[in-house]
């Protein structure tokens, strides 16, 4: 039986908090899987044999076509850098999106030869309240190469001055489909309940929707490559651009794939359906209620029964999910927040504008995925609901610091491979473990509820009681638990009143390894701590096993 001295609960639900890190250091394994005929990815420029692959359900975890590195290894939730290649561009163009989601596909394809201006770049502006100045207008008016995204979500931007015998335009609603219907409208009603979307029978959020993504990719690079000249070498450039797109694209539906494959089956209820068409792409269910979702979609307010409803239904054992907008959190998404913060619901919180931590439109969408898959948890990715209480039983056993290991070189290989992967060097990396292994803690010993420490060869033991866990939300957008044990009785010198343990695992079970914070205020205040994050391995390990087995992780 646990002793709880504490409250389990999610310590954040901000995915986009800029104070917040990831602590843990652990590599990210490559996923092998793969990709279904349901999605048709047209790679105008890849071999026919990896286009067979695609299309007919081939391999394509191993298949870096057209690209300068794949996407192995890496902090939870980071990105890893591709070998460097220059760009040549012997003309440059001029290219102006109305909204940063479309701005920043259109700056990854066209790199360096394409100067890209988002007129809405930021999630502290609301594009339903955005009016276009006659600056803006302008830069619409003169631009080589205007993308828009249609479905009337930024009608101001297509009432600019455009010439499509001048310009080339690429209007990703129309590509896809869809135009504003009479219903669309922005309502804009200040007071407790806050803005209102009211957009219809149309869900103009297409930047949501991988298939409108592609289209939207291929569409911008044709424009690329027809405004530079087939056979120049800025065509040259921003194809290969387009192809190394094309193959994170692969690994995007590589991973919705593999969820499907596994059977994983989500359900969710939003606030509004801001990410339905990426939750409808990976199999998600949505289990708003219809009353609630259409009082939200018209200009009334929902009832006090429609709200209920829509509450108890987040609370409920069917819903995994709760999707919200941080910039319309109004009265009643707030509640409905908080219905899925007091039943330990997890939360996905998507933003209209690319966030400003986010680099990549299609990044982002990978990170929303992960995140309502929820099938990783070794790199942050959980339900909440998922995270079960432990004990210090998980952890029993004699325990050793790396960071002797790292101090002496035998981690060097480590850092050189981690280099390889990823986007600092192995002296940067180096440094940064450095922080995050540093301890004066040479050895832990754990048995039943004591914990013994030992500092250059004296030792200190305390009792300790178990208090609860909390969830932290990363800054990266992956998130981590920390299972919190506190000193009773009689605390000797040197004996951590406040201990905290990240091993990656979310529910009952021994650990291979572990991070521990420690700390002699509260556990409040330990929980602040992101930067350093002493690691231990079993006291019976080599150096060159442990370096064998972080590699390895």
């Amino acid at each position: 039986m646990n002793d709880r001295g504490g409250d389990n609960k999610v310590e954040s639900t901000d995915m986009t908090n800029p104070n917040a890190s990831q602590p843990t250091p652990e590599t990210n394994p490559s996923t092998h899987a793969s990709i279904g005929d349901r999605r048709k990815p047209v790679i105008a420029t890849i071999a026919a044999f990896c286009v067979g692959a695609l299309l007919s359900g081939g391999i394509v975890g191993g298949i870096a076509y057209a690209r300068q590195g794949q996407i192995a290894g890496g902090e939870p939730g980071s990105t890893t850098a591709t070998e460097a290649v220059a760009d040549s561009c012997d003309t440059t163009f001029t290219v102006v999106a109305s909204v940063n989601q479309w701005g920043s596909l259109a700056q990854q394809l066209g790199g360096s030869c394409a100067e890209v201006t988002s007129l809405i770049n930021s999630t502290s502006a609301d594009p339903h309240d955005y009016e276009a100045t006659a600056a803006d207008l302008a830069k619409l008016a003169k631009a080589d190469i205007v993308v828009l995204n249609g479905a009337g979500y930024d009608g101001w931007a297509e009432k600019a001055q455009l010439n499509p015998d001048k310009q080339r335009i690429v209007n990703v609603g129309d590509l896809m489909g869809i135009t504003a219907t009479e219903e669309h409208s922005h309502e804009h009603e200040e007071g407790e309940e806050g803005h209102h979307h009211h957009h219809g029978s149309t869900n103009p959020h297409v930047w949501f929707s991988p298939e409108g993504v592609l289209k939207a990719a291929e569409a911008i690079n044709n424009a690329y490559v027809a405004e530079a000249g087939e056979h120049s070498k800025t065509a040259a450039t921003v194809q290969r651009h387009f192809n190394e797109w094309n193959g994170e694209y692969a690994d995007f539906v590589a991973l919705v794939n593999k969820g499907r494959s596994a059977g994983v089956k989500r359900s969710y209820v939003a606030t509004e359906s801001i990410i339905s068409y990426l939750l409808d792409y990976i199999g998600a269910t949505d289990k708003t209620p219809e009353t609630y979702t259409n009082a939200m979609n018209s200009e009334a307010e929902p009832s006090a029964a429609d709200l209920k409803s829509a509450m108890d239904t987040v609370a409920g054992d069917d819903v995994d999910i709760l999707v919200v907008n941080p910039q319309e959190m109004g009265g009643f998404a707030k509640k409905l927040n908080e219905a899925a913060v007091s039943s330990n619901k997890t939360i996905i919180s998507a933003t209209e504008q690319l966030p400003e931590n986010q680099k990549t439109l299609l990044g982002w969408l990978t990170l929303i995925a992960k995140q309502a898959l929820a099938t990783d948890t070794t790199n942050g990715f959980f339900l909440t609901q998922d995270v079960k209480d432990r004990t210090l039983a998980d952890y029993e056993g004699e325990w050793q610091s790396v960071y002797p290991y790292l101090q002496d070189g035998t981690l060097d290989t480590v850092m050189e491979a981690k280099a390889k992967k990823g986007d600092m060097t192995a002296t940067e990396y180096k440094q940064y473990y450095d922080t995050g292994y540093k301890t004066d803690v040479e050895k832990i010993s754990i048995k039943g509820d004591r914990m013994s420490f030992t500092r250059g060869g004296k030792t200190v033991t305390a009792t300790y009681r178990y208090d609860g866990f909390k969830v932290l939300d990363y800054a990266k957008g992956n998130r981590g638990v920390r299972f919190l044990f506190t000193a009773t009785g009689d605390v000797p010198e040197g004996a951590p009143r406040v201990v905290q343990f990240s091993d990656h695992g979310i529910a009952p079970g021994k650990t291979a390894h572990f991070h521990i914070f420690m700390g002699d205020s509260s556990q409040e205040e330990t929980l602040k701590e992101m930067d350093n994050w002493p690691t231990y391995y079993p006291a019976s390990m080599s150096g060159k096993e442990i370096a064998t087995e972080i590699m390895a992780h």
